[in-house]
């Protein structure tokens, strides 16, 4: 019988080992990052798309409440450098500012597409505007990204993938 000591062994991972780990590691990394992005970038867009709807819907509601003209204004008439939700004459006195939305990301960039400036809805809830208000939002590093907002003759508002 032949008696081997085991303890003279060596302990650890071999150098080919360590390198096929590293190597699908790097794989791995070269496949989430990219997409990584992607995510965090449409992410962005879909907020802001969000957020102006949100802001559409609130600014035709409270038209219904007072009975009175509301307007969202574009800080600066550039939809990126925010917006101004206005209420016009509440009660015979002063416009009241409802809301204000501070500058979107620098990534990001709005097109008003029919160049309507700034949205007006009636006491009714409809746009006084003659067409429908179509905006584009999109990542300007990502052209993958993007969403439209769109406020109808009625004053709905929605976002929808470009």
């Amino acid at each position: 019988m032949r008696y081997t000591n085991n303890n003279n062994r060596e302990k650890g991972f071999s150098l080919i080992e360590l390198i096929i780990v590293l190597l699908l590691v790097v794989l791995l990394m070269s496949w989430g990052i990219p997409n990584y992005q992607n995510l965090k970038a449409n992410r962005m867009v879909t907020d802001f798309a969000n957020e102006m709807v949100y802001s559409f819907t609130q600014a035709r509601a409270e038209a219904v409440r007072y009975g009175k003209t509301v307007e969202v204004r574009p800080v600066g008439g550039d939809w990126a450098n925010g917006w101004v939700t206005v209420a016009l004459g509440v009660d015979g006195g002063a416009d009241e500012t409802i809301a204000e939305q501070q500058a979107v990301d620098s990534r990001l960039v709005i097109d008003d597409i029919n160049n309507s400036g700034e949205i007006i809805f009636n006491s009714i809830g409809g746009l006084e505007s003659a067409t429908p208000v179509n905006l584009s939002l999109k990542h300007n590093v990502i052209s993958t990204a993007g969403r439209g907002v769109v406020v109808s003759m009625s004053g709905s508002a929605k976002a929808n993938k470009l």
